[in-house]
């Protein structure tokens, strides 16, 4: 593995990360007071994974027949542009516009950059070195709300959006000088089809399908969350902007803290990778639906941190399956398929919820989005034993 490159993408990556996750906890009362509905929140939520989930798997084989360091560069550049277009917007109209714009920037740069990994971890390592570099998305993501938090309470609304701007320009500087311009790079099953035709044996793979399944229906109740939480805890608690961002910070934190080392769990022990999904996916659901029926801020901590701590767990051996089914089809088309179907859940969820919250109450809607999860953290190992996932790794 060339560690330099690692290390360069990985701290590239925390620094776009905390910039995204600075407008997380003030986003949906930025839109609300606005005026927006929950409808209308959730498409703004819904707005950023939709470009993903149409554009990842185009730009994922994209990057693996082109250099990957200049697309990293024009994402970059996009969302420092996206970061001062948030400053002006002055309808829930123009946020929604807004948000697909920096969906399509945010493809240009995390799921490149994770293809850039996977193209340099060596065989055997897929665990270790796949949520290593998932550690640095975590890490940024966890600092950010609490980072927006206090940015929101103490210099205004329009602070964290400025923040996200320069730290978007501090991880250009690092992949312009720290981040070689590799070539391109041609998956192990010898195909290099383009243009639509090159991502069908990414989606036709089976194990590829219990990958993506989990992922589509933790997008739908983590985007929820996301969505919703900020004004549940207003609701029932009277929640201030940097209480709130501390939540959501906790779920980072725990991903950033045991990502790395559920990743060496899932490499030592191959054979359970499908009860790591189903054990970890189950539990962090019922974490979910759990919030429901909380009314302090302390109790919404500790879910959040549960939650995150638990989805590490299945995540981890995720990972390492995508990545081992990358190296056959492609990293990029395995970073892109593993974004789209992330991106569709994130799509469907704030939409669905927004409905709910509409319709009946908050609560109700982390129940809904719990029970999702649930169904996904259920159905993802049925795909991957019918695959014989559990029985080939070894």
């Amino acid at each position: 593995m060339k560690t330099s490159v690692f290390s360069s993408l990985f701290i590239a990556t925390v620094v776009v990360m905390l910039g995204i996750g600075v407008i997380s906890p003030i986003l949906p009362l930025y839109a609300h007071g606005m005026g927006a509905s929950g409808l209308e929140i959730g498409a703004i939520f819904s707005g950023f994974a939709l470009s993903r989930l149409f554009l990842a798997p185009l730009v994922g084989r994209f990057a693996d027949q082109h250099r990957k360091k200049r697309i990293l560069m024009a994402g970059l550049v996009l969302f420092i542009a996206v970061s001062l277009a948030y400053v002006a917007a002055d309808s829930p109209a123009v946020l929604l516009l807004i948000r697909l714009i920096q969906g399509g920037a945010s493809v240009l740069v995390t799921p490149v950059a994770q293809s850039y990994v996977g193209d340099i971890t060596p065989v055997g390592q897929e665990g270790r070195l796949g949520n290593l570099y998932f550690m640095s998305m975590f890490m940024g993501m966890a600092a950010g709300p609490y980072l927006g938090g206090w940015l929101c309470d103490n210099h205004g609304m329009a602070a964290p959006f400025y923040a996200m701007s320069v730290l978007s320009f501090l991880a250009l500087l690092l992949i312009l000088f720290l981040v070689p311009d590799a070539p391109a790079t041609k998956p192990k099953s010898g195909k290099s089809r383009s243009g639509l035709k090159g991502l069908l044996p990414i989606f036709r793979d089976r194990p590829m399908w219990g990958v993506m399944t989990y992922f589509s229906t933790r997008g739908f109740y983590r985007w929820g969350f996301n969505s919703f939480f900020p004004m549940l805890a207003v609701q029932v608690s009277g929640a201030s902007a940097a209480g709130i961002g501390l939540v959501l910070s906790s779920y980072m934190f725990a991903g950033s803290l045991f990502q790395y080392p559920c990743g060496l769990l899932v490499d030592k022990h191959p054979r359970h990778r499908v009860a790591f999904v189903l054990w970890g996916g189950v539990l962090a659901a019922l974490s979910m639906l759990a919030i429901a029926y909380c009314r302090t801020m302390v109790m919404f901590f500790l879910l959040s941190l549960a939650m995150g701590l638990l989805s590490a767990v299945s995540r981890a051996a995720c990972i390492a399956i995508q990545t081992e089914r990358g190296r056959i089809h492609g990293m990029g088309a395995a970073a892109g398929a593993f974004t789209a179907s992330m991106s569709l859940g994130q799509v469907t969820g704030p939409l669905v919820l927004g409905l709910v919250v509409d319709r009946a109450d908050i609560p109700l809607a982390f129940i809904v989005a719990g029970l999702v999860g649930l169904a996904g953290a259920l159905a993802a190992p049925y795909l991957l034993r019918q695959s014989g996932e559990g029985r080939a790794a070894s």
